[in-house]
Formats: C-alpha cells, structure tokens, sequence
C-alpha cells in the first residue's frame, strides 16, 4: 500500500506523523490492559530503575510536573504502581512497581519491540543503527535547544 504522504516533507512534520503514529499504536496496544499511551513511558522506566523520585520521570520525559502527577496517579489507582513519601524529604514521593507492574513489563517490552520493528521495516541493521544514533543526537540537541532557551532545567540543578 502506497503512503498517502505525497512528495518531501519537513522533518518536523516527519517526526510529529511518526510519534503521533506511535501514540495511536501504543493506545491500541494498552488499552485491554487499561493503560494508555501517557502512562507508557512511566512503567517503562520504572521497569528498569525501582525507587526514583517523582520529579526524575519529570526531567527524564522533560514533561511538567502535572502530566506525570496524572499518569503516576492513574498508574497507582489501577494497582501498577506504589507512591511512598521519602522519609528524609515529606515533599519527594518515590516510585516502585507493584506485582502487577512487575508481571506487565515483559509485555511492555514486547510492545516497544513490535513499534521498532513495524516502524523499521525495510532497513537493515546497519540503517537502523545509524537511524538510532541520528535521533538520540538530534534529541540531544532539542533538548540542549529548550536548556538555552531557559526551558529547562540545567544539569545538576
């Protein structure tokens, strides 16, 4: 089936299609485990890091504090998530994976593995590898851009 993107794009517009597209993929996936797309990213990294701060999901997605607040507040309602308040800190609030989080990671691993491979298809290893590093790099350069502009934090603050 030809694409119904006709002739050169901007590569802005290329990256929003290929995230939205992964949005929609990712509701689709999630949504018999009533998870949603927004909530993704949270489990996912607490699949990998058990114990970190609410505020890390907020400047590792580089999201506000009140979409996280929402997802994690989701995430704990519907049993996948534990929120406990740091002793040493009453206003940081700590993240770990219940047993139903912990029994719902390898699928979240195999979802992100089915969007990488319908998503690449057509390119070889070495494409995708060189496809990988471009975007981390061009990732690192968005995020660099919004640092300068005072819309993020700095390192180390």
């Amino acid at each position: 089936m030809k694409s119904p993107i006709c002739g050169a794009i901007p590569f802005g517009a290329g990256v929003s299609l290929t995230s939205r597209g992964r949005f929609v993929f990712l509701n689709d996936r999630l949504r018999p485990l009533g998870l949603s797309a927004g909530q993704f990213p949270v489990l996912v990294l607490l699949s990998r890091v058990q114990n970190i701060m609410q505020d890390t999901l907020v400047r590792h997605y580089h999201l506000d504090k009140g979409t996280i607040a929402r997802a994690v507040r989701k995430l704990e309602d519907a049993g996948y998530i534990r929120r406990i308040t740091d002793p040493g800190n009453r206003r940081a609030v700590r993240l770990f994976l219940t047993e139903k989080g912990e029994g719902v990671a390898p699928l979240l691993d195999a979802i992100d593995h089915e969007w990488e491979e319908r998503i690449c298809t057509g390119l070889t290893g070495d494409e995708r590898r060189t496809l990988n590093t471009l975007m981390r790099t061009v990732a690192e350069n968005s995020h660099r851009i919004l640092q300068d502009a005072g819309d993020l934090p700095h390192a180390g603050e």
